[in-house]
């Protein structure tokens, strides 16, 4: 069953944008998502939720904001998208419950005491600025707390998949690309007083680690087939050498899938990944119920890579094995009716 009209919701659905958060839009169709194409996943969420929910009347905010809402009470419950610094909203006392993309505990994601690496330091360096961003809200938020104040639980969630197209599922064996990734990468050069010379971001850097890393493993195995494209910015299709189809229809058609950090360790490419079956290569991760123990390939850093998966590439029963336990993962942990039925429980246990 699909839920097609705002007549059929027993509760309110608003989608507020970043530059805007104070003049929501009302989300009436859970089958349009035309504000910001990771609604897709979203609409089906709330699909799911909506149906299985006892509560009524309650407004349901999706939001990038920490800061405000357009209005609070016992009934309002905020799903917070795209905070890369685990910060507690200043609203938490002011709402029933908070639901967030990303995870609320930071992580260092390096040993830099035992590996000191420009890489490591810059990482170190991203992760105190977190903890510097998030300190406030965090205060906040355990002050209430202990004076008493009602203060709305904060539950994670998945971020699940941007843009991704639904498409049938491929058997592994069948599939072109023994790796594939495609992302951004910001290759440009400074001079040297430029700030961004000696400060570049890890990402960038740890991309530039993984694409070294590809090409040497292309070197020892020229049997490999490896699909590499990069854009300059989030969100351009990146492309790769002689085939022009979609970044969907590539990963689609790949058996294995780095996911390399953005600028959080945590990546939509994760959950994309899983999506399709493919069995996913990924930096450190935080301990999040939908990370921990997954069927992905866990990196410290990226000259481990032909190491990790040089048994995998020349075992086609195991890679068989790891396709069918990301598909599983993605159904039980990640998958839009699982999300939908967690949040449903969680909303209606508080009334």
């Amino acid at each position: 069953m699909t839920i097609n009209t705002m007549q059929t919701f027993a509760n309110r659905y608003f989608v507020c944008l970043s530059h805007a958060p104070l003049d929501p839009i009302s989300w009436d169709d859970f089958g349009e998502a035309h504000f910001a194409v990771d609604q897709i996943y979203f609409g089906k969420v709330f699909e799911t939720m909506e149906r299985q929910l006892t509560v009524k009347r309650m407004t349901f905010y999706l939001t990038w904001n920490t800061e405000q809402l357009p209005s609070y009470g016992d009934n309002v419950i905020a799903i917070v998208l795209g905070d890369e610094f685990c910060r507690f909203p200043s609203y938490s006392h002011r709402v029933r419950a908070v639901f967030k993309t990303y995870s609320m505990s930071p992580i260092i994601g390096c040993n830099l005491l035992f590996k000191p690496s420009y890489l490591n330091i810059m990482t170190f360096t991203q992760f105190l600025r977190m903890l510097i961003i998030r300190t406030p809200g965090f205060l906040k938020y355990y002050f209430y707390k202990l004076k008493g104040v009602k203060v709305a639980p904060i539950y994670e969630i998945p971020m699940g998949y941007y843009n991704q197209e639904n498409l049938p599922i491929k058997p592994i064996e069948k599939r072109r690309y023994d790796l594939f990734f495609a992302g951004s990468l910001v290759l440009d050069s400074y001079s040297f007083w430029s700030r961004r010379k000696w400060f570049r971001n890890s990402k960038d850097i740890a991309r530039k680690e993984m694409l070294s890393s590809i090409e040497n493993l292309q070197k020892r195995y020229p049997q490999l087939k490896i699909a590499v494209g990069t854009s300059h910015h989030f969100g351009l299709e990146a492309k790769t050498s002689k085939d022009n189809r979609s970044y969907s229809e590539k990963l689609m058609d790949s058996k294995i899938c780095l996911a390399p950090r953005g600028s959080s360790f945590e990546t939509f490419r994760f959950f994309e990944g899983l999506r399709y079956g493919c069995i996913i290569v990924v930096e450190a991760l935080p301990d999040c119920s939908y990370y921990k123990n997954s069927p992905a390939i866990s990196l410290l850093s990226w000259s481990e890579l032909e190491s990790k998966i040089k048994q995998l590439i020349q075992d086609l029963e195991l890679i068989k094995s790891k396709h069918e336990a990301s598909l599983q993962w993605w159904q039980e942990k990640c998958s839009e009716a699982t999300v939908g039925s967690y949040m449903a429980k969680r909303i209606n246990a508080q009334d």
